[in-house]
């Protein structure tokens, strides 16, 4: 599971940042339809994010026990 939140920050921030910079996108959200508002990159990388924090707090919590 945090494979999964790793890859959903890094192609959800990586590609806000690309599309910001270079104008283009890569990834994910490269997928998805032009018309594709920019925030939805960020919701991407903040779920990756999310999934990483959720899988470390178990991984401490399994570790005590």
């Amino acid at each position: 599971m945090l494979w999964i939140g790793i890859v959903l920050a890094v192609q959800g921030i990586g590609s806000f940042v690309t599309e910001k910079v270079w104008d283009t996108e890569f990834g994910v959200t490269a997928l998805l339809p032009d018309s594709t508002p920019s925030w939805v990159s960020i919701a991407i990388g903040l779920l990756g994010l999310a999934i990483i924090v959720i899988s470390a707090s178990r991984s401490r919590k399994a570790a005590h026990n």
